[in-house]
């Protein structure tokens, strides 16, 4: 008797983003909902807001979902640290693949939203540090700290 030949394995750019797996090891449920959600935010280049998270869901499977559990995922998303929500200028929520950034900064574009690493620049934990001085002598006591700075991304200056 032959024994059966076992399924190739995907290519490792294919297997590199396995959207279950990303949800159990996050302690996340994994619903067709969470699923769609994290891969639309995997695929797309610029934050979305929640409507547009909704539209994206409803063109990739074909039914319109419930905006509640849409909410409720991004949220969770959120939470687990698998997503961004970033609050932009125009006071919109938007929801964004988590950005790792080595610094831990970030540039985000004042008009498409598009959110960038930025590079490390080694003077800047020195300034962090000046800064984070200063405010402890407000009585001001900094956990974390994170540059974004703002401004116009080379696409939306053209």
């Amino acid at each position: 008797m032959k024994t059966p030949t076992p399924h190739p394995k995907p290519p490792l750019a294919a297997a590199a983003f396995d959207s279950e797996t990303l949800l159990r090891e996050s302690g996340l449920r994994v619903t067709r909902a969470a699923q769609t959600v994290l891969e639309l935010l995997r695929h797309t280049s610029q934050p979305l807001t929640h409507e547009e998270v909704a539209a994206a869901y409803t063109t990739a499977t074909g039914e319109a979902p419930d905006r509640v559990t849409i909410y409720r995922v991004l949220d969770r998303l959120v939470e687990a640290g698998l997503c961004d929500r970033r609050v932009g200028a125009d006071r919109v929520n938007r929801f964004a693949r988590h950005v790792e950034a080595a610094s831990g900064n970030i540039f985000e574009c004042d008009q498409c939203h598009k959110v960038l690493a930025l590079p490390s620049d080694p003077e800047l934990p020195k300034v962090m540090g000046r800064l984070g001085r200063a405010l402890r002598k407000q009585g001001i006591d900094t956990r974390h700290t994170a540059l974004t700075l703002h401004g116009t991304c080379g696409d939306c200056a053209r």
